[in-house]
């Protein structure tokens, strides 16, 4: 039976507003908020390098493989992993089933940009009260070091 090692979850019309991965936890990987271009992407990246919130930059920007979205990933000041995302594809039909992808599908990778950090893997936001025990699967990523 294959074990899911990944969700990325919808409300409104976009491909995930959240996205829960394999690791110590339960926990949630990262929320995420749909842009309208990635004009405000790089918006963001230069208000960030400005302001002195570089360091909270912890991937990105880039393009992912799947959902060919251009993606920027921060944290905010609690640690909590925050992405920006445009040029996705919409999933508003109620209907629609969900899309399994294959941890050894090679679309699965970023489509370009750097690769993820350890934090990317490691990392995610706990739930308070909840155990946290150790991940169910035992990847091996590749990680920019």
């Amino acid at each position: 039976m294959p074990r899911i090692a990944a969700a990325w979850m919808h409300r409104k019309g976009g491909v995930h507003d959240m996205a829960f991965t394999n690791g110590r936890g339960p926990r949630l990987h990262h929320i995420a908020y749909w842009v309208p271009t990635a004009l405000n992407i790089i918006h963001l990246c230069d208000l960030m390098a400005s302001t002195g919130y570089l360091a909270n930059m912890e991937r990105g920007p880039g393009r992912h493989g799947i959902s060919n979205a251009f993606f920027l990933y921060v944290r905010d000041p609690d640690g909590h992993r925050t992405e920006l995302y445009t040029s996705d594809y919409l999933t508003v039909d109620p209907d629609f089933e969900p899309i399994r992808w294959s941890l050894r599908d090679p679309r699965r990778q970023t489509l370009w940009g750097t690769p993820a950090p350890r934090t990317w893997f490691e990392e995610g936001s706990v739930f308070p009260g909840v155990p946290v025990k150790p991940p169910v699967h035992d990847l091996k990523p590749v990680i920019a070091d």
